[in-house]
């Protein structure tokens, strides 16, 4: 496949994943909108329909039957103008008056209410249409469908008879020959008669003929005399026709009369099942929907979320390898932060700490460099806690390891180990102690010494960049396997950058949904820039929640298996 197509490619365990970590967001979302869709089924006031089957026939212009097919735009064109006429403001006027709705809980506040409870629907591939209407009482609602039905038969009928019966009158009118004789031919029906126009040519041609064998000949003269009796045959004809079309159109007009080209067919029935809310129905999509939404939400927060919580977010988002995830815990106050090690009960995360002291051993480039420099990008991401706990896992190995409070600023290594902070880093860097042995500390952990903070000095930056602190790093090299720093985080101080200028591999700790990527970023760049070695990410805090699938699962699972002593104990027989 080519690489255009695998960066484009969908990858549904990933989106499985996201669901999974932001699943109380998807809950959450789903409940709400299910809760309120069953609020709307359950509370709101039940609406019913009533329906009225009109079948409209299709008229002429005349308003006579149709004697040509209509186009399919003429006819769609005619129907919609019907249908307008249903709902016109006359006829929902005259009902709102008749009806007397302003006395009805419905249609109280106004007639513009009644307009958005009427409505007309055609059935496809038919000249029949539904009269709908819409009300809280079903009685109501068949009362209206039925009257504006019949009051639009009644307006379509009474408007064919004005129409016709103007006609009728017209052609009945008593006039002389001559008048009735210009009003018959007017008529459209024999206007475009095609045998009345053929005659009206034949007489237009012999009238020509007449008038220029008159300027020849006499009146006296046979071919005159011929040609005028021919003419008199041709009007006589012209007459007889046109009083056979002007009775064959009496005789139409006056069954028209009593016609009517709209009817009902089935009068509206009492509705017994409300249209709105069907309960089902809204059921199922509010849970559908709310679960759709729920699932875009997550998807949504998980692309603006620009903060690391899994593996991937360290990988991706700052291009780090990725070192260990430390779960989230909980400490009384006064217990060691340690406390898990000391116990042979396994927890989550000691475990965690183990597996982080098998990755850094991969990640460090060689054995001869004993020092890791711990850092973060600000205060408040445990960057102490790790570096405490990595400590103790690294001296259970049975290495000699010491811990460093390199941290001038907010000390809290001696806090953590219970160890003094009278003498420590600081009376070593102003001189005033000589030998560094002098500030080592034993602690409970075996094969684990700290040298603490001491003295918070006025001038870290000062005492960091001066020339003593060279020679306890060379010192503590020669008599230590391994040298945890316990390092200022990378903002808004640069006392990191001065360690960097001899402890050149770094641990960055990152609290899991805290820290924004791009300051986290810019705090590996500006590591980089100090030439430091960066190992890899640790994200600390981690939440089971927003950890990937996975992750959670295992973790889960881990804790189930091993942390109740009994089931331990049979898996060991």
């Amino acid at each position: 496949m080519p690489e255009t197509d695998q960066e484009i490619e969908i990858n549904l365990s990933e989106y499985a994943e996201i669901v999974m970590r932001r699943r109380w967001i998807v809950l959450i979302l789903a409940g709400t909108v299910f809760t309120a869709a069953a609020c709307y089924a359950f509370l709101s006031t039940p609406v019913f329909r009533a329906s009225t089957l009109l079948n409209i026939e299709h008229v002429g212009r005349d308003n006579g039957p149709v004697t040509q097919v209509p186009s399919e735009e003429q006819d769609q064109e005619y129907f919609e103008t019907q249908y307008k006429l249903i709902t016109s403001e006359s006829a929902l006027d005259r009902l709102y008056e008749s009806m007397k709705l302003e006395q009805t809980k419905d249609f109280q506040r106004g007639i513009r209410y009644l307009r958005d409870k009427v409505s007309v629907v055609p059935l496809p591939h038919t000249r029949l249409c539904n009269v709908n209407v819409e009300s809280t009482d079903p009685a109501l609602a068949m009362r209206l469908s039925s009257a504006l039905a019949q009051y639009f038969v009644e307006q379509n009928l009474n408007n064919k008879l004005f129409m016709s019966k103007d006609v009728l009158d017209a052609l009945q009118m008593r006039m002389n020959g001559s008048e009735a004789q210009k009003v018959n031919e007017s008529l459209p029906s024999v206007v475009n008669n095609r045998l009345v126009q053929d005659i009206k040519a034949q007489i237009f041609n012999a009238e020509a003929q007449l008038a220029e064998m008159r300027t020849k000949m006499t009146d006296s003269h046979p071919a005159v005399i011929s040609l005028r009796s021919r003419l008199q045959s041709m009007h006589k004809v012209l007459d007889t026709e046109v009083g056979n079309i002007v009775q064959s159109l009496k005789t139409e007009l006056s069954g028209q009369l009593s016609a009517n080209n709209v009817r009902i067919v089935d009068l509206p029935r009492m509705p017994e099942k409300p249209v709105r809310p069907r309960k089902v129905l809204a059921l199922v999509f509010g849970l559908l929907g709310g679960f759709a939404l729920g699932v875009f939400a997550a998807l949504m927060v998980e692309a603006l979320d620009q903060t690391v919580r899994t593996h991937d977010d360290v990988e991706h988002k700052l291009g780090l390898s990725f070192l260990g995830l430390i779960p989230f815990s909980r400490h009384k106050k006064g217990a060691k932060i340690y406390a898990p090690f000391l116990s042979h009960d396994i927890s989550l995360t000691s475990e965690a700490f183990r597996n982080l002291r098998t990755m850094l051993g991969f990640a460090r480039a060689s054995d001869k460099d004993p020092f890791v420099l711990i850092t973060s990008s600000v205060q408040e991401e445990g960057k102490s806690f790790v570096a405490t706990n990595l400590a103790v896992v690294l001296a259970q190995l049975g290495d000699k390891v010491l811990l460093v409070d390199g941290d001038l600023r907010r000390p809290r290594q001696h806090r953590n180990l219970l160890a003094s902070n009278e003498l420590g880093l600081t009376e070593f860097l102003c001189g005033n102690v000589a030998d560094p042995a002098a500030l080592v500390q034993k602690t409970e952990i075996p094969n684990l010494s700290i040298v603490t903070c001491g003295s918070r000095p006025p001038n870290p930056a000062e005492l960091l960049h001066g020339e003593h602190l060279e020679p306890f790093l060379a010192w503590a090299k020669k008599h230590y396997g391994r040298i945890i720093v316990d390092c200022p985080p990378v903002f808004p101080v640069s006392d990191v950058l001065l360690w960097g200028r001899h402890v050149k591999s770094a641990v960055f700790v990152a609290r899991g949904g805290r820290t924004r990527v791009p300051l986290m970023k810019t705090a590996c760049a500006r590591l980089r820039m100090g030439e430091l070695k960066i190992l890899g990410g640790v994200i600390n805090a981690a939440r089971l929640s927003t950890m990937t699938y996975a992750d959670g699962r295992y973790y889960e699972q881990y804790y189930r298996d091993y942390s109740d002593p009994e089931p331990a104990k049979h898996k060991r027989t």
